[in-house]
């Protein structure tokens, strides 16, 4: 992270003629951005999880796979100019080297349990900066692939997926981590170029291509400058040797990259100067920090916002400043001169963003759990922005809590949230629980009669038993369902002990049963069906499939597993014997408004989100068993992990969302087991919503108070399903 430059000759180790200087063909530092689509990053599948970071070294890019499958990232080095440019136009060059600092971010769930963790990674160099999005190479790496194409990669470091084997001994004992092989493989090369990489630490690597020979040479350091591992390959004889991206993928599970210092630079015979680049590293009220870096063997000029100026011979500089103007610097190296770089100093404090306050559990009356979250993307230097809360009935924070704190609110009221970060102008916000909520329906999937499914056009299917049957196994396998009875024994604690009774499992379980399955088929699936099968919940309403589409050819089967709840298949049409090709099948509820919110209780994640209660001592099997199948199995502990609008609804935690959200069910091992609507006691029958904002039936029309049906709403009173509602 800007700590560490490699000398000359180590970066041009091949070339052979006297040189004069450096030349950099593309330099990206990140800073000075705030998006990664400024700096020419592009993720075909996840986007979301490319990042600016910033702290008081600098900012650099970060792309953070979260709970998605395999993505990667693909930085353009050819960002900006046309279609028939790259940045090798209109040079001669028989010569560069690339150079660039990365790192694996540690995952917090290595350290614990690596082997739930799959690792594949890869940094890769190739001459396509468009292969994400399996443009002109009708190669795609864009999701989980390494770049074993020989005519596209000029460079990669690949995690081996033998990281985690029957040799690794955490596999054994299930107890030391000491053992953990983070290991990884040079250009491919597994007898001569394998190297152990740390967790959470950056290196600094140097590719020198000859187009040439279409050789290279490459070093990996510490950014001690430690030699890591240095070697030689081959390019392939069809491969184009001058890069045009750089490519970043992820395995699965909480893996997190850094990237930052991306160089291309080549050796000149004349004197030439690199443009220097400013780095805002610091902010105490009105004070700012800066570093300015720059080429080594370059003279960089400060022109500060005094009006003083000053010379500089080692990068990075730094200059404070309380004084509002334009800083300005560039560089010289012997008679060349670089570009001049400018920035617009405001030396007033800063105010930080307001806390956002979210209600991500609602109970009937005015009973909230209200999340306060506040976002420091935008925020010079990102620093930790922490909360102070008061509740007025007395209720305060004793001292400052992080962002997601989370306060119970019981009764009506109004919460005040202040951001704190050092060095910045603290902000507050109020908000007003005074919104008194009560159910106003239900809808239980899982204590659905098996007369009522069958009339609802399901029918049986093959009860679930096997611990081997495709894409169910975990249902059964994994004995998510169970209760215990207390034996009459105690621990040393003084707490009971309990046998374990598993309801639902596999075959192996003499009192366990098989779970009885109920299928409508897409071809039954109309949008008639789909919109009142379960009113006022939809179903299987996404914007990659009609559901009026008669043969169900578009859209997965809806499944219940009978006294669980509802279950999206994953597969599309009748037969259900093709691939799972349906990750999310998205779900909402009809005629609400913004402000009314429904809880979905989900059971997944291998059970983790069941209930799981233990009845005392002298209860009968019979009895707790009944009384386990009369409760509701899924749990609604948190919002912790919610995500909606056709996102992974999976691991595990119930969802609160507002009436007009959606949400996306995960295939095959999630199920919902209940939705509770709930809408506030508003004798007026009229509720509020933002300018613009409808209720959520996405067929039912719109008329106003004359009764004319309308499309454009400006302001004014509306009535839609017979419900009245304001556009303010």
């Amino acid at each position: 992270m800007k700590k560490f430059y490699l000398l000359f000759a180590a970066l041009f180790a091949w070339t052979m003629v006297a040189t004069a200087g450096i030349k950099n063909l593309y330099k990206q530092d990140f800073e000075g951005i705030s998006t990664p689509a400024e700096a020419g990053w592009n993720s075909l599948n996840l986007a979301g999880g490319m990042s600016i970071q910033s702290t008081e070294f600098g900012q650099w890019f970060r792309f953070s796979l979260g709970t998605a499958n395999n993505r990667n990232a693909v930085l353009n080095f050819n960002y900006g100019k046309d279609a028939d440019q790259t940045i090798f136009t209109g040079q001669d060059v028989k010569e560069y080297t690339v150079k660039f600092q990365w790192g694996l971010v540690a995952n917090p769930q290595s350290t614990g349990k690596p082997q739930d963790v799959q690792f594949s990674s890869e940094i890769a160099l190739l001459n396509n900066s468009w292969v994400s999005a399996n443009k002109n190479t009708g190669y795609n790496i864009n999701n989980g692939q390494y770049c074993t194409l020989d005519s596209i990669c000029l460079f990669s470091i690949t995690q081996l997926k033998g990281a985690y084997s029957d040799t690794n001994p955490y596999w054994i004992d299930n107890t030391d981590n000491s053992s953990y092989a983070f290991d990884f493989v040079v250009c491919r090369d597994t007898a001569n170029a394998t190297i152990t990489l740390t967790e959470g630490m950056w290196y600094d690597i140097t590719v020198t291509v000859n187009t040439e020979t279409k050789t290279t040479k490459w070093s990996i350091f510490d950014l001690e400058g430690t030699e890591i591992k240095s070697g030689e390959s081959k390019l392939a004889d069809n491969c184009d040797p001058y890069v045009k991206g750089l490519n970043v993928l992820l395995g699965r599970y909480l893996s997190v990259a850094d990237i930052d210092e991306v160089k291309v630079q080549v050796p000149t015979e004349g004197d030439y100067a690199n443009t220097p680049s400013i780095s805002l590293t610091g902010v105490d009220m009105k004070k700012r920090y800066f570093d300015i870096y720059f080429e080594e063997g370059e003279i960089l000029h400060v022109k500060k916002t005094e009006g003083t100026e000053d010379t500089a011979v080692e990068s990075p500089y730094k200059y404070e400043t309380e004084t509002s103007g334009t800083l300005e610097v560039w560089t010289e190296s012997g008679t060349a001169t670089s570009e001049h770089v400018t920035y617009d100093v405001v030396a007033e404090v800063i105010p930080l963003p307001k806390a956002a306050i979210e209600i991500i559990k609602v109970s009937e009356g005015y009973g909230k759990s209200l999340k306060m979250t506040v976002d420091n993307s935008t925020v010079p230097t990102q620093p930790q922005i922490t909360l102070t809360w008061e509740y007025s009935n007395g209720d305060k924070s004793n001292g400052e809590v992080a962002s997601g704190a989370v306060y119970a609110a019981e009764a009506q009221g109004t919460l005040t949230v202040t951001t704190h970060a050092y060095g910045f102008g603290e902000t507050t916000i109020t908000y007003e629980n005074n919104t008194d909520f009560a159910i106003d329906k239900t809808i239980d999937f899982q204590h659905t009669s098996e007369a009522d499914l069958l009339a609802k056009g399901f029918a049986e299917i093959e009860e679930l038993r096997a611990d081997n049957m495709s894409g169910e196994n975990n249902w059964t396998a994994r004995s998510r369902m169970w209760f215990g009875i207390e034996n009459g024994e105690f621990n040393e604690d003084g707490t009971a002990k309990y046998d374990t009774h598993v309801v639902w499992g596999p075959t192996t379980n003499t009192e366990a049963e098989g779970i009885r399955r109920f299928l409508l088929v897409p071809s039954k699936l109309t949008k008639e069906v789909a919109t009142t099968i379960f009113a006022p919940a939809y179903t299987w309403y996404t914007g990659e499939a009609d559901p009026a589409v008669a043969d169900g050819s578009d859209v997965p089967a809806i499944k219940m597993n009978y006294g669980i709840g509802l279950i999206n298949t994953g597969v599309k049409g009748d037969e259900q014997t093709a691939g799972i090709s349906v990750g999310n099948a998205n779900i909402g509820i009809d005629g609400l408004t913004d402000n009314d919110f429904y809880m979905v209780y989900l059971v997944a994640d291998y059970g983790s989100t069941a209930e799981h209660p233990i009845f005392p001592a002298g209860t009968s099997y019979a009895d707790a068993k009944a009384q386990y199948l009369a409760m509701n199995l899924g749990t609604a502990v948190s919002n912790a992990n919610q995500q909606i609008n056709g996102a992974n609804a999976k691991d595990g935690q119930a969802l609160v969302l507002k009436g007009t959200d959606i949400f996306g069910l995960y295939r095959i091992d999630t199920a919902i087991t209940r939705i509770d609507i709930f809408k506030s006691k508003n004798p007026t029958g009229i509720e509020t919503l933002p300018y613009n904002q409808i209720v959520s039936d996405h067929n039912a029309p719109i008329y106003n108070l004359n009764g004319v049906q309308v499309t454009t709403l400006k302001k004014g009173i509306y009535i839609k399903q017979g419900k009245k509602f304001v556009v303010k």
